[in-house]
């Protein structure tokens, strides 16, 4: 009788600490990029830290925005050494923790001792770093999970849907905190969420491993074997589509010295961005989420670039022949553009997913990211090449701010989304035969998270 207490007993803590094991992974996927989302405390305050404090050109900006996206640009180097290279036996805890150090890191450093534009620089690259190598830990997770369209589809809105609650929930705060302690206290605050990731890291299960030789020559041969024509055009796709010029910050700039916007205001506009962030989400969930993606992509263009009018209507004063308020044009502006933002994003991430071939997913997610994050960059090179060729600038000393060119850039970059449209006829139909008529043999979502369909928004 005592044996089978004892059995019992051994048999219960086995199931405990396999649930609990089960609950960690449950929990990481949404909490690191929840975290990443509440970073978003900082948005309105890094505009007026660089206007402001640092007295930072548009241009500037804009390359310092493509600064930021380096890190990002070289995932797989993460995912290569988080899968091969074991630091104590354990390729998960060691890298999530240093990422939670040097994302606290990099804003620490902007509230305390930088000062100009090239300190800047090394403080973005640094929290960069931290919340690159993080989210590299979930992707593969993401990557391995995404079974069908549908499920790449239902995980890629748990993250999304995470990193916006997460910055919806901070969003107005941004801009009262601003106003109330000044751009430095905001990043020390801001600062302490990555710490959050350090904590889960320390207390998260993990199983030790052996070390695994890291080999440069297999990885590479995994890789060139996955590369399929269908593979190289939907690269090319994903790479054009980022890639297209954006308007840098000259638009944030226009709008605090021409018309008016202070830092309560953009954290409103802010909070309603992300909250309809959230509806977009919603919407992509319940009547998108099964839509073939070509036709996902071809109105996607479309809808952008109609939908992004009402940018180029602040700077020709439109709002005065509406009879509106600049204020009142750039929050409806905000309604309409924000869920679309979000449903053009998810698709992405989606097609990106099902590309991942079986058996390196995490290494293939993170080359596809990479890419992505490049074409992002150049995007923002490209709109400080705009913004400098055109002159836009702020009033620097006695020389006057001069806006007059920045219609001519948003119109660039607003047509430039029309530039990926010729490759869609070429991207490959990732959803199957398999999904389309017999999703009963996929793994349920549910089973991922181990939550039920209620509970996923």
């Amino acid at each position: 009788m005592l044996q089978k207490i004892l059995l019992l007993c051994i048999a219960s803590e086995a199931s405990s600490m396999k649930a609990m094991r089960k609950d960690y992974s449950r929990i990481l996927i949404p909490f690191v990029y929840f975290i990443a989302g509440a970073t978003g405390i900082a948005s309105v305050a890094t505009t007026f830290y660089y206007k402001d404090d640092l007295q930072l050109s548009p241009a500037q900006v804009a390359i310092l925005g493509s600064i930021a996206i380096i890190p990002w640009s070289i995932k797989p180097l993460y995912g290569f050494f988080s899968d091969r290279q074991a630091i104590w036996g354990y390729r998960r805890k060691p890298y999530l923790f240093l990422a939670g150090l040097m994302g606290a890191g990099g804003y620490f450093s902007m509230a305390t001792w930088v000062h100009s534009y090239h300190q800047v620089m090394i403080a973005l690259f640094i929290s960069g770093m931290g919340f690159a190598l993080a989210d590299v830990i979930v992707d593969g997770i993401v990557a391995e999970k995404s079974k069908s369209q549908n499920d790449a589809g239902k995980l890629q809105t748990i993250c999304r849907a995470s990193i916006m609650t997460g910055a919806l929930l901070v969003a107005y705060l941004s801009g009262i905190l601003v106003e109330a302690i000044g751009p430095r206290n905001v990043f020390f605050i801001t600062g302490t969420l990555p710490l959050l990731t350090s904590a889960l890291a320390i207390i998260m299960t993990e199983e030790k491993i052996d070390a695994a030789k890291f080999s440069i020559k297999e990885t590479w041969l995994n890789i060139k074997g996955a590369m399929t024509r269908d593979l190289l055009w939907a690269i090319a796709f994903i790479f054009i589509w980022r890639a297209t010029p954006s308007s840098g910050g000259g638009l944030s700039y226009f709008m605090i010295d021409e018309l008016g916007f202070d830092p309560e205001f953009f954290g409103r506009l802010s909070m309603i961005s992300h909250a309809m962030s959230i509806f977009g989400i919603v919407l992509f969930r319940k009547f998108l989420i099964n839509v073939s993606l070509k036709k996902l992509f071809f109105w996607i263009i479309v809808a952008s670039v109609v939908l992004s009018m009402p940018s180029i209507g602040l700077i020709y004063g439109w709002y005065e022949y509406l009879g509106m308020s600049p204020r009142f044009f750039a929050l409806a502006d905000t309604f309409i553009s924000a869920p679309l933002s979000e449903i053009a994003f998810i698709p992405l991430m989606v097609l990106t997913t099902r590309l991942c071939p079986k058996g390196i997913e995490a290494t293939m997610f993170a080359i596809l990211a990479s890419v992505m994050n490049i074409g992002l960059a150049l995007s923002d090179l490209g709109g400080a090449w705009l913004l400098q060729f055109f002159d836009v600038h702020q009033a620097i000393g006695d020389a006057a701010a001069n806006y007059s060119g920045l219609d001519k850039v948003l119109w660039i970059a607003i047509l430039s989304s029309f530039l990926p449209m010729p490759l869609l006829r070429f991207l490959p139909d990732v959803r199957t035969s398999d999904e389309i008529t017999s999703t009963s043999k996929e793994q349920p979502i549910e089973d991922v998270l181990g939550t039920s369909k209620k509970d996923i928004v």
